[in-house]
């Protein structure tokens, strides 16, 4: 297992993102001493920063909600995958992009500010600090309510907060409606799942993943088990908890690099293993899938990703319903 300080955002050839990253939110729990706000290092300037760099997908979810692009000095080249610009949106497809979180590239950029998340490579960090650049460490967030704090402590450093207080009204809105819509709907036991050959993987408590699950009313079954964070996962574990639901990440648009296939294996897999074949989400086609930026999100997103779970599970509940009539 490798260091804290071996990590960084850039992934590794050898391990899949959607891999790496549930790997290193598990690691930063341990590593990391709880933190539930942003955490900078020098006070901050009398005006507001202009050349930002949100050094993770999840800061650039919330520095995408709160400026304007043409505040943002670069992004990571892995949040056109990861984060809510996966689409490339216009206004930002002329931002710098960057490969990793190392201090070279970082400084070469000239920010006035960097956006990190916890389990990112410390000694950048500090490098950068030694350079006079203000560094704000992101809170590890696993709920909505952490997400939400976090979003508001990121409005007031980068002096959004008109542009927050409407997008906050609104998010409150939305999760209010998917608690309500939650209590109408039957019970699902759902498995978070992620297998890209090798071992395979799922999201216990204390995940964005798990959180999603509750706002829907669904039971992540890990959790029900008493697990927290992501852990791993045998094909033996999964044909015992046989749960009624599961959930995937699709397939990512980057290409295939050194670790093979970098999304959707995890549904193909399930598909043609034989040994998976009484899996009743399988004999039953109960796998469903979320976008990889939303399956992995680390931000306020995490609405959206319940939203986009909810329309997935819309069609499998509507056969359920007519199967048992």
């Amino acid at each position: 297992m490798p260091t804290a300080a071996a990590i960084t955002f850039g992934c590794k050839d050898s391990m899949s993102p959607l891999v790496f990253f549930p790997f290193c939110a598990a690691l930063a729990a341990l590593l990391l001493p709880a933190c539930s706000r942003v955490e900078p290092n020098a006070p901050r300037g009398p005006g507001p920063a202009t050349r930002v760099i949100p050094a993770s997908a999840t800061a650039v979810d919330f520095v995408h909600a709160l400026i304007e692009p043409q505040r943002v000095a670069a992004v990571p080249s892995q949040a056109l995958e990861y984060s809510t610009i996966h689409d490339e949106p216009l206004a930002w497809s002329s931002v710098a992009r960057f490969d990793a979180y190392l201090a070279e590239q970082v400084l070469a950029l000239h920010p006035d500010l960097v956006l990190v998340d916890p389990w990112q490579a410390p000694e950048t960090t500090a490098r950068l600090r030694e350079f006079g650049v203000r560094v704000v460490l992101l809170p590890e967030i696993a709920t909505w309510e952490q997400a939400r704090a976090a979003l508001l402590d990121l409005a007031r450093e980068l002096q959004a907060e008109d542009r927050a207080r409407p997008l906050l009204a609104e998010l409150d809105r939305r999760v209010s409606g998917l608690r309500e819509r939650a209590l109408k709907r039957p019970p699902l036991r759902v498995l978070c799942y992620s297998n890209f050959g090798g071992a395979g993987s799922t999201a216990g408590a204390n995940t964005t993943l798990d959180s999603v699950c509750r706002m829907l009313g669904l039971t992540n079954v890990i959790a029900e088990r008493g697990q927290r964070g992501h852990v791993g996962l045998t094909f033996e574990d999964l044909l015992q908890l046989d749960p009624d639901v599961v959930l995937v990440s699709r397939p990512l648009k980057m290409a295939a690099g050194a670790a093979g296939d970098r999304g959707g294996a995890s549904e193909r897999l399930l598909y043609s293993e034989p040994a998976l074949a009484n899996l009743r989400a399988v004999r039953e086609k109960r796998v469903v899938a979320l976008p990889a930026w939303l399956f992995a999100t680390g931000s306020h997103e995490l609405v959206s990703a319940a939203e986009a779970l909810e329309r997935e599970l819309e069609p499998l509940l509507a056969r359920l319903e007519a199967h048992s009539r």
